[in-house]
């Protein structure tokens, strides 16, 4: 086996003040004094020189969303991670939102391995891999996924170095899944900034542990509309509020287009409060209704909503 040689994509040179990049060293020592104490430092060993080359020349672009340049034309992912000291349990969180609508929310806990310190990195990792799971079933070829933590970028493209079996099987399934035919778009989001759908991710991750969370999707809620794919949807959101369920409203429009001999009652409820919000897209969706669907309408209005 070749000597190693480390390669340097960001790094910080203290003595000199200033910044390293794209540097190959031939020793620890020397790496390390460019990269520890270095925040989100990017650098890797190899035995083969032309290897490391590579990795420098590689483009891994982390983007971030309060500069807002990245596509909105596709799925977006939102995923986060939680951990209760006490239990030695990570969970994660993962919410997909397209065209402002949420059509999934997925949580779960594990266990952390022993003398492992990454603690919630490793629910974090585990929504991301949910997260691209769910877009290539749902036959997505691009995907964004928003995260607050720079490792979901930078293990799972190897930008980073990996000493975790977490981070290592992480890069392997991640690589497998981007092999598979999806470009994945990596944008950071920065944690407790209000971010709703951020924010609803960290919710359910500490919902799982049984974690107090600060109420953040409530007080959105509370003043704003939400609109999810289904009732299912609207029952995992409705675990985190304690009031205004109705501003949580199911897209009406695709559950005509799809189900109109299934609508039910709940589904009247909620073309109304469409109809509270948008005048013009309420009466559009109850043009929709077939005959015999609009007098069920007209029954439930007559026995729910007037004083007879």
């Amino acid at each position: 086996m070749g000597k190693k040689v480390y390669a340097i994509k960001e790094g910080f040179d203290f003595k000199n003040n200033q910044k390293i990049e794209d540097k190959i060293v031939d020793s620890w020592a020397e790496c390390l004094t460019y990269v520890k104490g270095v925040k989100n430092a990017k650098y890797k060993s190899f035995t083969d020189i032309s290897e490391a080359k590579e990795f420098l020349s590689s483009s891994t672009t982390l983007l971030s969303k309060s500069e807002g340049n990245y596509p909105n034309d596709c799925l977006h992912i939102y995923v986060d991670g939680s951990y209760n000291i006490s239990t030695m349990q990570y969970s994660y969180g993962v919410v997909a939102v397209k065209n402002d609508i949420v059509e999934y929310v997925d949580s779960g806990i594990g266990e952390s391995e022993p003398n492992n310190n990454i603690r919630q990195i490793a629910g974090e990792l585990k929504g991301a891999v949910k997260g691209v799971e769910y877009a290539l079933k749902c036959g997505e070829k691009k995907v964004v996924i928003f995260h607050d933590y720079a490792g979901i970028c930078y293990h799972a493209t190897g930008a980073w170095e990996r000493r975790e079996n977490s981070s290592k099987e992480y890069y392997k399934t991640m690589q497998e899944l981007m092999n598979s035919g999806i470009e994945i778009i990596f944008v950071k989001v920065d944690s407790h900034t209000g971010d709703l759908f951020n924010e609803l991710a960290d919710e359910k991750c500490k919902e799982a542990l049984n974690i107090e969370s600060d109420k953040v999707v409530e007080k959105w809620v509370k003043k704003n509309i939400l609109r999810v794919k289904n009732e299912e949807i609207k029952s995992k959101i409705k675990s985190l509020i304690t009031n205004n369920f109705e501003n949580i409203l199911v897209n009406t429009s695709n559950i005509l287009d799809n189900e109109c001999d299934d609508i039910v009652e709940n589904k009247f409820e909620d073309m109304l409060n469409e109809y509270k919000v948008d005048k013009v897209k309420g009466k559009k969706l109850i043009s929709k209704l077939l005959s015999k669907q609009k007098e069920e309408m007209i029954l439930y209005l007559l026995e729910n909503k007037c004083n007879l």
